[in-house]
């Protein structure tokens, strides 16, 4: 590899981090849009932050800061941190691949401590490459660490791999040999880095800046900014179709062109946003400058009602509400296609639809969407508190135009994916005692793991539950707001976030962020122990424990999230702790949402066993430590294992499954010596005498298996047999008598595990 190559990826890798911590790390407003005087005219986008320095005491304060600052946070992250670098450096084979990335991410957090502005710039007349990519950073009283930092970075490219430069009238460095040229150097106290700029028009404006901020920024109300962000949308458009043009693409730029103005995307004129800091929240607005009133795509979207979270459960923990006219959306689509690709996208589409249509027996422009009227509810019940749901899940309430033909699509579109499912899905009706029915769509992987999509009809919507309870509970929300009268409206923390909504509101979502929080940090300790295993085999050690997260999660407020129309365009809103996922999901996303979100969720009793599979996991975690703490030897018993369970050992050798008064163990250990243990043998299982159709089984390799009586006895039988031992009295629950002998070795070519 060339000197000027290695500069150039050097300066790629720093660029890179760059603008990856500028979209991801929160960041201020006053200094950052000081910094916006510097930019150079005719800008087509930016954005802006003002730095850790100026931001560390407010973000703080915040949740994210919290949780940031947490130390065992802090220590978790450093372990992952140094072990991943280690593996990383291990297996380069470049020796200075690893130098460059540490240096450069380094750097990249020495720069993000101050001021600093990536942004994008048309170059008229360009021959190959019409866009100018530029960085600047107000390096302030931190010059001399900025300064010697460059300096080396300069100094691992050589002698042969940098060259003096001059840009305009500023003398500059850069790398050898490279087209369009990329040049860095300091104007004053400013560091310029800029890409394709060969006239310097960057470091101009740097060394002369105009006397007022970036003016469009005014558009959005100022704080405490975090992010300050602004994009041109015409310019973006003309560049990218530019550099289609440019390169030989003319057809593919008109294409863009053409699919822009059928969507109405063309209409959209710029974007101007900031996010900031207000105490323990963070708070987001957007400005699009769109034409009102709205066309092409903004058009799709309806104005929705607050007052329809009357029909959301109030212990919901995400709701939202949206209005799209569906049909409209579709025939977006297809002239969007058509617009693209007349002669043989669009026709082989149309085609398409229209065989569909026939083998189904339904319509779905004129059918299923004609059928839906737009208003529509998406909302999310936790896991645990509810009795008559206690695996929680996902309920959609959306308002129908034509109830009948709603039912008759609904109806043909299940048969003819379950006579071409092949069995995986199977269409059932069920009769509730006030005459209503509930369609269930059993399909088999999400069946086995406690998810059952069904809908039923109340009034003029449908209601779709991830299971026939919450498909049940669903309805009953809606016609009598639940058994109490109370609704999401009636929440106290619903009621504070949404104080003082605007008019013409487009969307609207809300979020108990507590107890999402808590609902993730409880999902992902059930699968931690395994990913620490999956870790381990591929020799990365992962920290044993999560930090935990419980004083921090009882302090977090609701969020509320908005979309409207104002005089001057679409508003975008967002006020809360920052922690959530984007509620701003499209319906398509919150559709399937419904149907695999509580594929992740479990029936009590499968919440329960898999809580045991979960304590299987981290004892085969800690065997593993406590072998690699003593020579080899695994333990003589399960207590001796403690030490390496965390804070809650006692906890970790209970199964959740074993019954009250029960006296036996939880667990019972079959131990081995690790250096010669074969990897199908048994090693810790639950104690048989509390279960009577499975129970849980963890084998040397890692994996926990759920095993039926006569395939877990045949699976302890070959264990017993590769150790030397005795087969132990094996007896469930409820077996009189003598216990069942153990079954004989598999057939060849058959395992245990297929026995199941």
């Amino acid at each position: 590899m060339t000197r000027s190559h290695w500069i150039r990826r050097t300066w790629v890798a720093l660029v890179a981090a760059m603008v990856l911590a500028s979209a991801t790390m929160a960041a201020g407003s006053s200094p950052a849009q000081e910094l916006t005087k510097r930019l150079p005219d005719g800008v087509a986008g930016f954005v802006a932050t003002s730095g850790g320095d100026a931001l560390q005491g407010d973000f703080a304060q915040t949740a994210l800061g919290r949780i940031w600052n947490d130390p065992g946070v802090r220590s978790f992250y450093g372990a992952i941190k140094e072990e991943l670098l280690a593996k990383a450096k291990a297996q380069a084979k470049d020796p200075n691949a690893t130098r460059t990335a540490d240096m450069a991410m380094q750097y990249a957090r020495l720069i993000l401590s101050r001021p600093l502005v990536v942004g994008v710039l048309p170059v008229p007349g360009a021959k190959d490459v019409p866009i100018c990519a530029f960085a600047i950073v107000d390096a302030g009283d931190r010059k001399a660490e900025l300064a010697a930092a460059l300096g080396k970075l300069e100094a691992l490219a050589g002698p042969d791999g940098i060259a003096d430069r001059t840009v305009g009238s500023f003398p500059m460095h850069g790398a050898q040999d490279t087209e369009p040229p990329l040049y860095w150097g300091w104007v004053e106290n400013y560091l310029v880095l800029a890409w394709n700029d060969g006239q310097g028009v960057v470091p101009k404006y740097v060394a002369a800046p105009r006397a007022t901020t970036f003016a469009p920024l005014d558009k959005v109300p100022a704080g405490a900014d975090a992010l300050v962000t602004y994009f041109d949308y015409r310019q973006l458009g003309n560049l990218l179709a530019a550099s289609h043009a440019l390169n030989g693409g003319e057809k593919q730029a008109e294409k863009i062109k053409a699919v822009f103005q059928a969507t109405g995307l063309s209409d959209l004129k710029t974007l101007a946003a900031r996010i900031g800091f207000a105490g323990t929240d963070v708070v987001a607005r957007a400005v699009v400058e769109t034409p009102v009133p709205p066309v092409g795509v903004f058009k799709v979207c309806q104005p929705v009602n607050p007052a329809w979270f009357g029909a959301v459960d109030p212990r919901a923990v995400t709701a939202t509400a949206v209005n799209l006219d569906v049909t409209s959306l579709y025939d977006l689509v297809l002239d969007a296609v058509k617009t693209v690709s007349p002669d043989e996208g669009y026709l082989a589409l149309r085609q398409a639809i229209v065989d569909f249509e026939f083998e189904a027996k339904l319509r779905l422009r004129d059918g299923l969407l004609a059928s839906l009227a737009g208003p529509a509810l998406f909302y999310t019940l936790p896991a645990g508190p509810l009795a008559e749901a206690p695996r929680g899940g996902v309920v959609v309430v959306a308002k129908l135009k034509d109830v009948s033909l709603f039912e008759k699509t609904m109806s043909a579109l299940g048969t003819y994916v379950a006579d071409r499912s092949k069995g995986a899905l199977q269409v059932a009706a069920q009769t509730r005692d006030d005459g209503r029915t509930v369609h269930v769509w059993a399909i088999a992987p999400l069946a086995m793991m406690g998810a059952m999509p069904a809908w039923s009809m109340a009034k003029d919507h449908v209601v779709i539950g991830s299971t026939p309870e919450l498909c049940d509970l669903g309805v009953r929300q809606l016609v009598s707001r639940g058994a109490d009268g109370k609704s999401l409206l009636d929440a106290q923390g619903y009621r504070k976030v949404t104080a003082g909504l605007p008019e013409n509101l487009m969307s609207l979502s809300y979020t108990d962020s507590r107890v999402q929080l808590q609902q993730f940090m409880a999902q992902l300790q059930q699968i931690w122990p395994l990913a620490t295993m999956g870790a381990m085999q591929a020799g990365i050690k992962l920290p044993v424990m999560l930090p935990s997260l419980a004083d921090i999660a009882k302090d977090l407020g609701p969020s509320c999230s908005y979309r409207y129309f104002g005089p001057d365009g679409l508003h975008v809103y967002y006020r809360g702790p920052g922690i959530e996922a984007s509620q701003m999901t499209i319906v398509g996303g919150a559709v399937a949402a419904a149907i695999a979100m509580p594929a992740l969720q479990k029936s009590r009793e499968q919440a329960r066993s898999a809580v045991s599979m979960s304590h299987l996991k981290q004892l085969g975690f800690a065997l593993l430590k406590y072998a690699d703490d003593h020579q080899g030897e695994w333990p003589a018993d399960l207590e001796q294992v403690k030490p390496y369970l965390g804070d809650s050992p006692a906890q970790v050798l209970e199964s959740p499954r074993k019954p009250k008064g029960f006296q036996g163990p939880s667990y019972v250990y079959v131990g081995g010596r690790p250096k010669d243990l074969d990897q199908r043998n048994v090693v810790v299982y639950e104690n048989p005498a509390f279960s009577t159709d499975k129970i849980n089984v963890l084998f040397a390799d890692g994996h926990v298996e759920a095993m039926k009586p006569e395939a877990f006895r045949q699976a302890l039988q070959a264990t017993c047999e590769r150790l030397g031992r005795e087969m132990p009295e094996i007896r469930f629950k409820g077996e009189k008598g003598s216990p069942p002998p153990a079954p004989k070795a598999p057939a060849p070519g058959k395992s245990a595990r297929e026995a199941v």
